[in-house]
């Protein structure tokens, strides 16, 4: 079971690091936050592609099915003000393997399912990207306009499927039983006169000062340790591209085996 592990406040000051990343005195401090207010129950349910299936021609249809989360609005917290906002809204996004997300806001409303179960919408797409033969795995989890993930037992689903070659099995490294990290934010372009969203997504473990951590560099400089699940602001980013590297990492400091757990994006400052 994932939980939620929230950062007590008085813990901050001892969080907040800050590390020099240019030939100028500019400094980067990443601030711990308190998660956005969640709703009681949300509920992500990948259809399709059907778990363990092979699917033999492009392009491979996909079924989200998403109960008590909003799509395509504008989320109501003072957050949205502060960070990057989507002008789609609140969205689902999508991760193919190790790719960055994809985000979707249409869907269709009001719908029951083969098994009369009620949902409140059903997107449906084709999957993004270029799927070549053999194993995959797509992710799946709500974001709000500005961002930040739902970190709520339900939020999140996940499913491996093959195409043309299902004999080519864990070629990913990845067990989707054991400890894992989903990357969400920092992606794409930012303005340099708001703080930018750190925000990732915590599965079959938890993490602590002294367990499961989070490790957080820009530009191959270790910036923070991350022991709590939580998403965090990034200031004081210089202008230009940066590449952001997170990696899930054990008790004993070693990076827990998989691809999920070590990713890295190159994001834009403006």
């Amino acid at each position: 079971m994932r939980k939620l592990a929230l950062l007590p406040l008085l813990f901050c000051a001892a969080l907040c690091g800050a590390v020099k990343l240019s030939h100028d005195d500019s400094e980067v401090r990443v601030v711990p936050e308190e998660n956005s207010p969640q709703p009681k129950t949300v509920v992500v349910r990948i259809v399709f592609p059907k778990e363990q299936k092979n699917y033999n021609k492009l392009p491979i249809h996909s079924q989200i099915r998403l109960e008590g989360f909003s799509l395509g609005t504008i989320t109501p917290f003072e957050r949205g003000k502060m960070l990057r906002e989507d002008p789609k809204g609140q969205t689902v996004r999508v991760i193919i393997d190790n790719n960055p997300y994809v985000s979707y806001d249409q869907s269709v409303e009001d719908s029951f399912d083969e098994n009369r179960e009620y949902y409140d919408k059903i997107l449906s797409f084709e999957l993004p990207g270029n799927i070549s033969p053999g194993e995959h795995i797509i992710r799946a989890f709500p974001a709000r306009s500005f961002g930040e993930s739902l970190k709520l037992e339900g939020s999140f689903n996940a499913s491996t499927f093959y195409y043309r070659d299902s004999s080519k099995r864990n070629t990913l490294n990845v067990d989707l039983t054991k400890p894992y990290l989903t990357y969400n934010e920092p992606q794409g372009e930012f303005s340099g006169d708001k703080p930018i969203l750190l925000d990732f997504y915590i599965s079959n473990c938890q993490l602590s000062k002294d367990g499961y951590r989070v490790r957080f560099s820009i530009d191959g400089k270790v910036v923070r340790l991350l022991t709590a699940w939580a998403p965090y602001f990034i200031y004081g980013l210089p202008k230009g591209n940066h590449t952001v590297r997170l990696e899930l990492i054990d008790k004993d400091g070693k990076r827990v085996s998989g691809i999920f757990n070590d990713v890295k994006r190159t994001i834009t400052v403006n």
